[in-house]
Order: C-alpha cells, then sequence, then structure tokens
C-alpha cells in the first residue's frame, strides 16, 4: 500500500506556527501541493506542547484523504484517544453509501496517554446563524470563541479578515469572550485530486471540515485547559445528506483523557436557530451582525444579495424583525431578487431543505416584518406559503448536471490558463 510519512514537525514564528514536513510515494503525490506543506498557526506559543498532540491538526486533514485514496500514514507518535477516535470516525465514513472508504491505516510508534486538567469551554466561532444559536444556548459558559482563517475565508484575503475580525472584537455581545484566532491552510495543501475521490465535488462540506476545524483547536486546547469543545449544527436529522460534521462524526473525536466535543444544535432546523436568535435579542435588547455571507461580490457586511443571504433575511422578516438591523441592507425589492438568484444558481438537496423551512414558517407566521407596502408583501409572503420557491428548486433538482460540473472542475484546476482565456474573451 502506498505511504505517506511525517518526518517531522517544527516550529516557527516565536513557536506560534506548527509546520508539518511530509514525503509521499509517488503514486499519491498528485494529491498533495509540493509547494504548500500543511501548517497552523496560532496567537499564543504552542512548541511546549507534546508532539502527540501537536500532531492532531495534521491528522485531523490527512486520514481521510488515506481512507478514500486508499494509502497508509506513518507517524512516530500520536495520542492514545485521538488514535481510537479515528478509528472509529473512519467506520463512519464506510457506512456511506455513496462513497467507497478503503481499509488504510495509521502506523504510529508509539501511543501516548496525556491528560488535560481544566473544565473550560472553547467553540467554533463563525458569526453565522448556526454559530451565534450555539453560542446563545451556552452563553452562560462563556466560551473563548475560536475562529479559523483559511477555512471559510482564504488566508490571502486580508480585507475581510480584517472586517471579519474587527467584528468580532467590536460587537458587544461578545465582549466577554476571550477570541482565539487560528490560520491554517488547510483547504491549500491539497490538490483538485482530493475533490475526485468523491463522485460529487465537495470535498471541504462533505467530508473534511468537521474533523479538521475541530482537530485545530487541540494545541489551544492544551494550552488553554479546553475540556468542552462546541461545533454548531449544520444540518438536523430531518435531512439525509454527506456531511462533513454530524453527530456521529464529531461526538467521536477526543484527545487527552476526556476532551469532550459536542455536535451542537442537531435539534433545531436551521429557521428555529433564527427563531432562537430573534427571541434572544427580543429579550436581552441586543441588536448583533449576523455574518453568513463571504462573497468575493460582497462590498458591505453581507453581500445581501446571495442565496444564503436571503434565506437568513426571509427567515429575519417571518420573525416580525428588520433584516437591516443583523448586518444586511435589503428593503421590500427583496422579494423579487429571491426568484432571480435561485433561478440562475444551483439547486441541491440541503438548499431546498432549507427553503422548505422558510415555506413551513410562512405558514405559520401571522406576522412579519414589513418594510413599506403590508398589502404588496403580503402577497409575496403567500406566495411563498403556496410553495413558489419550493417547487422552482424542486424543478431545478430534477433537472441536475453533475456530470457538466465535474467536467468543469477539471478544466478548470488542470488547465487554469483556459479559464483565464474564457475570461478575457468573455469581458
Amino acid at each position: 500500500m502506498e505511504k505517506l510519512i511525517l518526518h517531522n514537525i517544527s516550529y516557527t514564528d516565536n513557536g506560534k506556527k506548527i509546520i508539518y514536513e511530509y514525503s509521499a510515494s509517488s503514486q499519491i503525490e498528485k494529491f498533495f501541493d509540493k509547494n504548500k506543506s500543511l501548517y497552523s498557526k496560532y496567537d499564543v506559543d504552542v512548541s511546549t506542547i507534546p508532539e502527540s498532540i501537536a500532531i492532531v491538526p495534521f491528522l485531523s486533514n490527512m486520514m481521510p484523504i488515506a481512507w478514500y485514496a486508499g494509502f497508509t500514514v506513518e507517524v512516530d507518535q500520536v495520542d492514545e484517544d485521538f488514535y481510537d477516535a479515528l478509528l472509529l470516525i473512519q467506520k463512519e465514513f464506510q457506512k456511506r453509501e455513496s462513497v467507497s472508504v478503503t481499509d488504510s491505516k495509521l502506523i504510529a510508534k508509539k501511543l501516548v496517554k496525556n491528560n488535560i486538567e481544566g473544565d473550560k469551554s472553547s467553540m467554533l466561532f463563525s458569526g453565522g446563524v448556526d454559530a451565534y444559536a450555539t453560542y446563545i444556548r451556552i452563553f452562560e459558559k462563556k466560551p473563548d470563541l475560536a475562529t479559523i482563517l483559511g477555512a471559510d475565508i482564504a488566508i490571502e484575503d486580508h480585507k475581510q479578515w480584517d472586517d471579519f475580525t474587527n467584528f468580532i472584537e467590536t460587537e458587544k455581545l461578545l465582549e466577554n469572550n476571550n477570541q482565539e484566532y487560528i490560520e491554517t491552510n488547510l483547504r491549500e495543501f491539497y490538490t483538485y485530486q482530493v475533490e475526485l475521490l468523491l463522485k460529487d465535488i465537495g470535498w471541504w462540506g462533505k467530508v473534511q471540515h468537521g474533523l479538521a476545524l475541530i482537530g485545530a483547536l487541540a494545541p489551544l486546547s492544551f494550552i488553554h485547559k479546553y475540556t468542552s469543545i462546541y461545533i454548531a449544527s449544520s444540518y438536523t436529522d430531518h435531512i439525509d445528506i454527506d456531511w462533513g460534521s454530524t453527530p456521529e462524526i464529531d461526538e467521536k473525536i477526543t484527545w487527552a483523557s476526556g476532551v469532550k466535543v459536542y455536535h451542537d444544535g442537531y435539534d433545531l432546523k436551521r429557521q428555529d436557530k433564527v427563531d432562537l436568535i430573534a427571541k434572544f435579542a427580543s429579550n436581552t435588547n441586543n441588536k448583533f451582525k449576523l455574518r453568513v455571507c463571504y462573497s468575493e461580490l460582497r462590498t458591505e457586511f453581507n453581500c445581501s444579495n446571495c442565496e444564503k443571504c436571503f434565506r437568513t433575511i426571509l427567515g429575519l422578516i417571518l420573525n416580525d424583525k428588520d433584516p437591516n438591523d443583523y448586518g444586511f441592507n435589503v428593503d421590500e425589492k427583496v422579494y423579487k431578487k429571491f426568484y432571480e438568484v435561485l433561478e440562475i444558481g444551483a439547486a441541491s438537496k440541503g438548499v431546498k431543505y432549507f427553503w422548505w423551512e422558510l415555506m413551513e414558517k410562512a405558514k405559520s407566521s401571522n406576522k412579519f416584518y414589513v418594510f413599506n407596502d403590508e398589502e404588496a408583501e403580503t402577497l409575496q409572503i403567500n406566495e411563498i406559503r403556496n410553495g413558489k420557491i419550493d417547487q422552482l428548486l424542486d424543478q431545478k433538482l430534477k433537472k441536475p448536471n453533475k456530470g457538466k460540473q465535474r467536467i468543469r472542475f477539471i478544466i478548470r484546476n488542470k488547465f487554469p490558463w483556459l479559464q483565464q482565456l474564457y475570461r478575457k474573451i468573455r469581458y
């Protein structure tokens, strides 16, 4: 079986940056960018933590690739509990009918028993609906908020990252929470060949992100004594979808004799979370911005013109809340824009489910926020109640073009110069 070998773990930037030095057998070199070794960088010196903990971010990203591509990973040492957790998580992925997960192994020369004595909590925080719902549910615990550069925001996008960190550090609601920032190239160290391991592209969402994001916190957990880590759910058990962050995956992740991961909010639909946020805002007399959009076209806090923005905007409207108080910039014309964007955008099972929730919420809502003309806007809400958006997305799902999407993806990544030429000709 082909191998990926970790040769060394080194530290730079005064012990704040962990660099992983590794090599791959010839048959699997294609999966890794030779010019971008995986690294993880923190705001504090993490060079004193055990090597068996420092390796957790590396394995959190590498092992899923090994499982799907079928190669062995060899390391010197790893935390014993995390080693056992990986075996359980591999079995979870093997249950999926839509993919083929191999019996590839992690070979460690030494399993180390670590221990963290503490009771602090941390949560992965993006500022979106899911994150804020979890934050509200554990508000009294005053969790540290960990945000990762390289996940939703590209490392080189300094403008968007500066805007985001400024938002976190100036939001009054978050002033009693310690903020931790992590920079990692967890979406850049591998090539497009990893995407092709799946029948449908979407490695980050369908496989990588749950284990990778949680694993990035391992070094910090040893420094700050975290024994509880929270990650907000994206979906509920009401929808059957391959996703990289589920209770079955996330809550099996552990290290250091008892670090516990909570996949929070799985019992709540997305609209339930918007309802929770709206109720919390009313009860505490708080207005706070929701960061739901990472569009490159964004010039304000959110772009207020994409599918993800629109579903949050409508959710707030149906709670009789002005979306403009929550980081958006819209008026009564937004209803027309719903259809324009959904018509040209790609549909998915998950997107259709989220808009179905909104249809059901509209049916049960007797009151909604009115921008200008209550009669005209009531007609728009009635169309949503009667399934106009649901029917639109249903039709789009019946005309899938996944084969074309896959071909376009390969061409874009294998021949990037063709994409550049096309843009020059088109524009």
